[in-house]
Parts: C-alpha cells; sequence; structure tokens
C-alpha cells in the first residue's frame, strides 16, 4: 500500500488527535482522583507504620483505609454518574474487591501479620499488580507507576528494611499522589 507524504501527515494528525482526546478523557475520569487518595492513604498509614507503635498503626492504617474505600466509593459514584458508563466502573470496582481478598488470603496464609515490614511490603507489591493489570486493561501509564513503586518496594526491604515504611510513606505515596494530580492538571 502506497500512502502519500499529505495522507502519511493527516494520519498522524488524526493518531495525535486520538491521544490528546483519550489523555482528557482518563483525566476526567476517576484515575487521578483514586490515585490521589490512595496517595495519601499510603503516606499516612506507612509514616504510621514507622513512626507509631504497631497497635496504633494498625488503628492509623485501618482508619485511613476506611476513609480511602469511602472517598474512592464515592468518588466512583460521582464520576459513574458524569461519564455514563454503565457497567464498567462496576467491574473496576469488583476486581479491587476480589484483589483484596485475595491479597488478605495470600498475607495471611504466608504468615506476615506477624512480621508489619513484610506485610507492608507485600500489601504495596500486590496493589502495583492491581495498578499493573488496570494499565494493561485500561492505561497503560498505569502499569508504569505500579512497576516504579514496585521496584521502590523491594529495593527498600532489601537494602534499607529498617526504613521501608518511611520510603513507602514519601516515595509510594508520594509516587501516587503526584501522579494522580499530573494528570489531572496536565492531561485536561
Amino acid at each position: 500500500m502506497n500512502v502519500s507524504k499529505n495522507e502519511a501527515q493527516t494520519y498522524l494528525q488524526i493518531i495525535e488527535e486520538v491521544q490528546c482526546q483519550a489523555r482528557k478523557a482518563l483525566a476526567h475520569g476517576g484515575g487521578p482522583f483514586f490515585m490521589m487518595i490512595w496517595g495519601l492513604v499510603w503516606f499516612v498509614g506507612y509514616l504510621g507504620n514507622q513512626f507509631l507503635p504497631s497497635q496504633t498503626a494498625g488503628m492509623l492504617w485501618f482508619g485511613a483505609g476506611m476513609a480511602g474505600m469511602t472517598a474512592s466509593f464515592f468518588t466512583g459514584w460521582w464520576i459513574s454518574k458524569q461519564l455514563r458508563r454503565p457497567g464498567h466502573d462496576a467491574r473496576i470496582g469488583l476486581f479491587w474487591l476480589a484483589w483484596l481478598i485475595y491479597t488478605s488470603l495470600i498475607i495471611g496464609i504466608s504468615g506476615a501479620f506477624s512480621d508489619l515490614t513484610l506485610m507492608s511490603v507485600l500489601i504495596a507489591i500486590m496493589a502495583m499488580f492491581g495498578y499493573v493489570v488496570m494499565g494493561l486493561w485500561l492505561w497503560k501509564p498505569l502499569a508504569g507507576v505500579g512497576i516504579l513503586v514496585t521496584i521502590l518496594a523491594v529495593a527498600a526491604y532489601l537494602l534499607l528494611p529498617g526504613y521501608v515504611n518511611l520510603i513507602m510513606a514519601i516515595l509510594g505515596g508520594g509516587v501516587l499522589f503526584i501522579s494522580g494530580l499530573y494528570i489531572y492538571h496536565n492531561w485536561r
């Protein structure tokens, strides 16, 4: 098939326009909000793990997690009303519910509940697995965020285990929050 220079240029312009529209749709969708919500949850929870007694940190995580789930539910509900994409958001919610159940089983069976540092890293790795799956399914940059935070979590655990929670608060929670903020502000 022979394509003239003008036709090729027209096709490239169409592709660029579709990419621009896709970015805007993502920025108007829930992705950036969920990333910011869970970035804040991670920041608070992991800082608690680093600096508070285990029982207090656990209560802080529980409270932050419940706040994150509540904020995520209402954000998803609000966005589903705005975008009018029936079924799509429900599948994402069901995916994360299944993720929560399987992650809890993995952590429970592995005995990681007795080692808070290991449990923190496993939760981070499993959460980033979810981000990679979402990225492969819906939006490639999310997979990149998942891979980056997974690398940070594993490196922190292996190289600086005494500071893994501090590193995850700043870099893990920070990467999630700043990525969401960047997408929200720059892709509109």
